[in-house]
């Protein structure tokens, strides 16, 4: 059983993490759709997501090489396109890497093994 959100309730919800989320998806979803293929971005659906929807974040100064090397690593399964998990991900390391809360994190421990 999945959840459905819908714009109308999006904002009746009282909870901020659940509006956080449901922008997320939503934000996959408007940008997935201007290509054809829904359920993944290509490379220039998700720079422009990034230079639009995340201005303050994203180095306005980045080449396309850039773009390129940042589409690599995202796309796990090498297919060319970013698809929702991978695109969660990357949202993970953004916050991880560019958010204040996370810059004083002690740093991971190294590997056990």
């Amino acid at each position: 059983m999945g959840v459905t959100w819908h714009w109308g309730k999006l904002w009746r919800m009282a909870h901020p993490l659940e509006q956080a989320v449901a922008a997320i998806v939503l934000t996959f979803q408007q940008y997935a759709e201007l290509s054809g293929n829904k359920h993944k971005l290509c490379q220039a659906e998700l720079k422009e997501l990034l230079q639009k929807e995340l201005p303050t974040w994203v180095p306005t100064e980045l080449r396309e090489c850039d773009y390129n090397k940042f589409m690599s690593v995202l796309d796990t399964n090498k297919d060319c396109e970013v698809d929702f998990m991978e695109y969660v991900r990357a949202l993970a390391c953004l916050c991880t890497y560019c958010h204040e809360y996370f810059k004083t994190c002690p740093p991971e421990p190294p590997c056990s093994q």
